[in-house]
């Protein structure tokens, strides 16, 4: 009699997909002091909380000798790229939301709408802040010059952004938005 030997099946494991990490990309050139300061303290917060963030290396010495010290600190979470237009395209196409720590300056603005990339920017750019339970709002605002307030608009987005519901309603509100 001649008896067959079941094939062992193979060890096969199961993983789960690489948890993709909110992306903040800042393409705006940091030169004003104050402006420096506050970026720097708030992709601090942002890298401390997992975020990814991107930032074009646009800016004077003192925002060149902050960023470097991101990226020492962070290097899995920072990255600076150089300023040429294959870099700004990755940080448009790679970003979750584009952060401007002041008003952007309006051809720039009009390139991130077009593209339907949620802005996080202050309260005076023209930009209703989102709410979801009324369905309404191009972005995420916060109070000029408010480092906490800009944390807190970075969070909500990075929350907003998991419902992809409200998320396709945001990007719905900026095709309407008039620049």
């Amino acid at each position: 009699m001649n008896t067959k030997i079941a094939q062992r099946p193979q060890s096969t494991s199961i993983t789960s997909p690489k948890k993709m990490k909110f992306t903040v990309g800042s393409v705006s050139p940091l030169t004003s002091g104050a402006c420096v300061a506050q970026f720097y303290s708030v992709a601090e917060a942002m890298c401390e909380l997992g975020f990814r963030v991107f930032v074009l290396a646009e800016g004077d010495s003192n925002a060149q000798r902050c960023c470097f010290d991101l990226l020492e600190k962070y290097p899995e979470n920072f990255e600076i790229l150089e300023s040429v237009p294959a870099s700004r395209t990755k940080i448009l196409n790679e970003s979750d939301v584009v952060f401007f720590p002041a008003q952007p300056d309006k051809k720039m603005f009009q390139e991130i709408i077009s593209q339907k990339i949620v802005p996080v920017l202050p309260e005076e750019c023209g930009v209703v802040n989102f709410d979801a339970q009324r369905e309404t709002g191009e972005g995420f605002t916060f109070e000029s010059g408010k480092i906490w307030s800009m944390v807190a608009a970075l969070i909500r987005a990075s929350e907003n952004k998991k419902f992809s519901y409200d998320w396709k309603n945001i990007q719905k509100n900026i095709e309407n938005l008039k620049v």
